[in-house]
């Protein structure tokens, strides 16, 4: 009885968590939408909209410690998930008693209500800092939790850069930076309740074996030379990013029309890539497919192989007992 009930609550600890993971990336995307926007808007909006982007991730989290400790997570994950969920909850109160002006820097302190609080004049400083401190604090938890060396070096290096990014967002009043590393982190929540069936280890087992890393990292590089070259070939292209775009576009086959190569060196280099990529699908594709299967079946085979060899050792015995 136990047992169900523990069950019905990870599964109600999932909905809830899904929802307003759901819930923080539209949200999220309407703040950098209005921040992105040269048309003055209403300050109370993005105060609103920052209020429920910074509880949405609150509740998130607090649910993904409450399912931690269902299914018996280590305690450390678990401290961790309340940890960002108290930070969370104070950026969603933080704007309650703070002005968010459109200063950067010492203009937003200048600029501040005298009636707010007088140590930070805009409130995307503080709300910035919450976040960086979490993944910060996230960081040191991962490298109490793991001493191997490489996990050391990785999240010191990290560390390293979320000091730098929190800095810059303080300093500047930055708020679309932490924006976009919570769109990411809501686009990868998504992710892992979409394709929650497919095991990960699985497919980290199908990258080990073929060549999968090694034809993705090439596509990437030729996108990369290739964006830098139309960039000052194509006189459309003019942007390092509006050749990343096309080269996209390309090799994903969807062809959006904007941009198109008008040069000799640029249309030649427009069919390599899109070649390539055809090419790079098809196999990626057919590389997955055809060994998911095979590798999901070795665990089941090996578990067969140690449950023949167990009854030909039982066999084995009975008879020398006998005797």
């Amino acid at each position: 009885m136990k047992k169900g009930s523990n069950r019905k609550k990870i599964r109600i600890a999932t909905v809830l968590e899904t929802i307003f993971v759901f819930i923080t990336l539209p949200l999220s995307l309407a703040f950098l939408s209005r921040e992105f926007d040269d048309v003055p808007t209403d300050i109370r909006q993005l105060r609103v909209i920052l209020i429920a982007v910074f509880f949405a991730m609150a509740m998130t989290r607090l649910f993904r410690a409450w399912r931690f400790s269902m299914i018996g997570k280590p305690k450390l994950l678990r401290i961790q998930n309340l940890i960002y969920a108290g930070l969370y909850l104070a950026g969603s109160v933080l704007p309650v008693f703070m002005t968010y002006t459109q200063g950067v820097g010492l203009e937003a302190v200048a600029m501040a209500d005298e009636s707010r609080l007088a140590f930070i004049g805009d409130l995307r400083q503080p709300l910035s800092l919450i976040f960086w401190m979490s993944l910060f604090i996230g960081r040191i938890i991962a490298m109490i939790r793991n001493h191997k060396a490489r996990s050391l070096v990785l999240n010191i290096l990290l560390c390293i850069l979320i000091l730098v990014m929190a800095l810059v967002s303080f300093v500047s009043c930055e708020m679309m930076i932490p924006m976009f590393v919570i769109i990411i982190q809501s686009l990868v929540g998504i992710f892992a309740v979409v394709f929650r069936r497919i095991h990960m280890d699985t497919l980290r087992k199908i990258i080990r074996k073929t060549y999968a890393s090694e034809i993705i990292v090439g596509l990437l590089m030729l996108i990369c030379a290739f964006s830098y070259v139309f960039m000052y070939t194509e006189p459309a292209l003019g942007k390092y990013e509006d050749g990343l775009w096309y080269c996209f576009a390309i090799v994903t086959t969807i062809g959006f029309g904007d941009f198109t190569a008008v040069s000799l060196i640029g249309r030649i280099l427009s069919v390599i890539l899109g070649i390539y990529g055809i090419v790079v699908v098809a196999l990626i594709t057919s590389i997955i497919v055809n060994f998911y299967g095979e590798v999901r079946r070795e665990p089941e085979e090996d578990e067969e192989e140690a449950a023949a060899e167990k009854a030909e050792e039982a066999g084995q015995k009975l008879p020398a007992e006998q005797a």
